[in-house]
This record gives C-alpha cells, structure tokens and sequence, in this order.
C-alpha cells in the first residue's frame, strides 16, 4: 500500500539531491543545502538569495519559491501552472525575462522602496483581515490609525510615523488576500502532482443561507497523511 500512496523519486532528483551540501552542527543535525543548477533555467527559474540562501525566483511572476522548491520536477511544475504562452518556450526566452527582470529591479528600487518590514506589516495585516471576514477597508479606516495612536503614546512621534510607511489602503488588502490565495493555490497543485489523493465533496450553507460547494483533498506529504479545502 505504502508504494502506491508514496511514488518514488526520479533519477534526476535523486541526483540533485545528493548533490546538495551538508553541515554539521554540534556533531548531531544535519542540515541540507541544495544548490541552484543553470539548467534551472530552462524552466523560467534564475537565483536569488534570500537569508544568505539560494532560492529559485520565476522569471515570468518573479515569484520566490521555498528553498524545498529547488528540484527540476517543482520547478516544471511551476512552469506548467503559468500561461500555456510560456511553457514550451525555448532558453532564449528565459534568458532574455530574466534580464528584464533585473532591469526592473533596478528600475523598481531607484523609483520607490518599500521597507521590507513594512511590506511584512502589510502582508500579516492582510492575513488578519482575511481571518476575521473583515471588509478590507477596516485596515485603513481602524487599524492604521489606532496603531499610530498606540505607538505614538506608548515609544513616541516618530515610532507613530513609521507605522504610516505600512501599505495597507483597501486595493493593497485585496492584492495581499490574492496573492496569498494564489500561493496557497500553486503549492497544493504542486503538492498533488504525481501523488495519489482523496476527494470528498461537501455542501455548506453559511449565515447569509448561501450554499457553498466544497471540496476536501487528502494526500501523502513528505510520510505525512495532509488535508485540505
């Protein structure tokens, strides 16, 4: 039963992952390095660093992907989940995104630079919203400014001030919300692919009395029996 619900890994991924490095620490953990290859390239993927870690960015969505996410097969995968317009594409056509993609870069930092605390604050003000079922426009019409008053009478004027660099107008909310939504989306297709899974079907009814179709998945992830909507 084991084999059927656990495929095992290709050839090819073996072999990147025994070429990943290793390092000891006190003699007993060990944790796994794995290297950006240039043939990542083929599937839209250059490297960034992040943490003084590679991480593989898409040069289509400029997505950052998790350090797990550097295997030919999750970065195929990811490739196959953009616009049929690119996958397929020769070399050529990465190479040149991903000089677009540093021009922009470079572009985007000179014009204006959001602090990465901020777009932190923003990101986790946007999950709050989400899990409260709030309207996004609560964070700039109630949060913001009750924040501001807060850190501006508890550590002063100019903490108050630094809370105002936060992104969090009703259409950035939204953005946040999306983009996460998308990301959850894209590692649960990856999470799926080649695996067997369950599907159970449910219809739910919520206080507006309107009905809901939902869909629960079960899969195997790393030995572990995962659920999901």
């Amino acid at each position: 039963m084991k084999r059927f619900l656990m495929p095992s890994s290709s050839s090819s991924e073996q072999s990147e992952v025994s070429g990943s490095s290793e390092k000891k620490e006190d003699g007993k953990r060990k944790t796994k390095y794995r290297k950006y290859d240039d043939r990542y390239l083929d599937y839209g993927f250059t490297c960034v660093q992040v943490n003084n870690e590679e991480r593989p960015q898409c040069v289509i969505c400029l997505k950052v992907l998790a350090l797990e996410s550097m295997l030919s097969s999750k970065l195929k995968c990811h490739l196959e989940s953009l616009p049929p317009k690119v996958v397929g594409k020769p070399r050529e056509f990465f190479q040149r995104k991903r000089t677009e993609a540093k021009l922009q870069k470079t572009t985007f930092s000179k014009q204006a630079k959001v602090n990465s605390n901020a777009l932190l604050s923003s990101y986790k003000v946007a999950y709050r919203v989400a899990q409260c079922k709030k309207t996004h426009t609560i964070a700039e019409e109630l949060i913001l400014p009750a924040a501001v008053d807060i850190v501006t009478i508890m550590l002063g004027e100019d903490a108050g001030k630094q809370l105002l660099k936060v992104p969090i107008s009703n259409n950035t909310i939204s953005r946040r919300i999306n983009d996460m939504a998308d990301d959850i989306n894209d590692q649960l297709i990856c999470n799926l692919k080649g695996k067997d899974f369950a599907l159970q079907l449910d219809e739910a009814t919520d206080n507006q009395k309107d009905t809901h179709f939902i869909c629960y998945v079960r899969f195997v992830n790393e030995k572990k029996i995962v659920e999901d909507l």
